[in-house]
């Protein structure tokens, strides 16, 4: 009977529980619907608490390597269907060997040249942003990333709707000369004069970060060799090649590109936060006034010579000086004990001892 009743009473304890529960949180959500002032959203909903900018930044060396692999796979695949279209189109029925090099390279090389472009563009922006407030930049060296945000989000739009393709027309139509069959060379020489500006600048903005320095050279070097080959000066042996690289060539440029704008802006915010060490730099030391002291000592060295020889007296007969002399050493001791009372007391009146001994001493002279 009594663990029945005990039962009963907890069963009747947890009920009572459940129903204040119940009845408070009711009444705070009637109280926050009927104030107007209550907040709507919880406290991890607050500003603090969402992911930053720069936190999308990658951090890790397996997201710029993924990335390098990605693109650089997506490039190498494009490239084998062009090439081999033919044999693909053989196999399928239905599709022409020029609509599958086409699609490749108009379609998956493009947008994916695109969208590595446009990442780039946002990537630089977030570099501007962080490097104008560094102290000692003096030269305004940080202002090259806007311009390679602007010109990555034109390469962007230019990789969708080739509009070089048509300036280059309309060029040789208006001037009726071209070095080449397709006119590459009225985009090219531009592109090369901004480029080339916009690269030097950029070289001397990232060379403190070595592995954003090699990525970035080496996607130089894949837009040159893509020049080459779209200008046809290609050597003979690798002319069958040619296409191929000039369509392959710029997805793999952007994508050093992309890799060597990640490293460099995960540089950045590294060495935002303080956890990047640099070398402390070379001091300048004014040179040292060891010279002057020594010429100054050499100069106070001989001035006592010089004017020694200077006050030198003249020679005079040997009589006058033995007496001079003598006079000198009788009189001196008692002279030489009354001149620094005669110093320290120049202005008072001559004792008649004094008197008298001057007497003598200008009598003896």
């Amino acid at each position: 009977m009594a663990p029945s009743m005990a039962r009963v009473g907890r069963r009747r304890r947890v009920l009572n529980d459940e129903v204040l529960h119940g009845s408070g949180a009711s009444a705070a959500a009637q109280a926050a619907a009927f104030d107007p002032d209550a907040p709507r959203y919880g406290e991890q909903a607050n500003i603090e608490n969402h992911p930053q900018v720069t936190d999308f930044v990658p951090r890790r060396k397996v997201a710029v390597f993924t990335t390098l692999l990605a693109g650089v796979g997506a490039a190498a695949a494009t490239a084998a269907i062009a090439h081999y279209s033919e044999t693909i189109a053989a196999a399928l029925p239905g599709v022409s060997a020029s609509e599958l090099s086409a699609g490749m390279a108009g379609g998956v090389s493009a947008w994916t040249t695109a969208v590595a472009m446009l990442m780039i563009a946002m990537l630089a922006k977030l570099t501007f942003s962080l490097r104008r407030h560094r102290v000692d930049d003096y030269a305004g060296r940080y202002r090259v990333w806007k311009w390679v945000g602007w010109g990555a989000l034109a390469m962007s739009v230019n990789a969708v709707a080739p509009i070089h393709g048509l300036l280059a027309k309309a060029a040789m139509t208006a001037t009726g000369w071209s070095l080449t069959a397709a006119g590459a060379e009225w985009w090219l020489a531009p592109l090369a004069l901004v480029g080339g500006w916009i690269f030097v600048r950029l070289l001397l903005e990232i060379g403190e970060s070595r592995p954003a320095m090699a990525f970035t050279l080496t996607a130089a070097a894949c837009y040159v060799a893509a020049a080459v080959g779209v200008l046809g000066f290609l050597p003979a042996t690798a002319e069958p090649w040619g296409g191929m690289a000039a369509n392959a060539l710029p997805l793999v440029g952007a994508t050093f590109a992309l890799t060597g704008m990640m490293v460099f802006a995960r540089y950045v915010v590294l060495d935002v936060q303080g956890l990047i060490d640099h070398a402390p730099r070379p001091v300048v030391e004014k040179p040292t006034k060891v010279a002057k002291v020594d010429a100054a000592a050499e100069v106070k060295a001989a001035s006592p010579v010089a004017i020694t020889a200077k006050a030198a007296p003249a020679q005079t007969p040997a009589g006058s000086s033995t007496a001079t002399r003598d006079a000198e050493e009788a009189h001196d001791p008692e002279w030489s004990d009354d001149a620094e009372e005669d110093d320290d007391f120049g202005n008072r009146k001559l004792s008649k001892a004094d008197k008298k001994r001057l007497r003598r001493q200008h009598r003896a002279a």
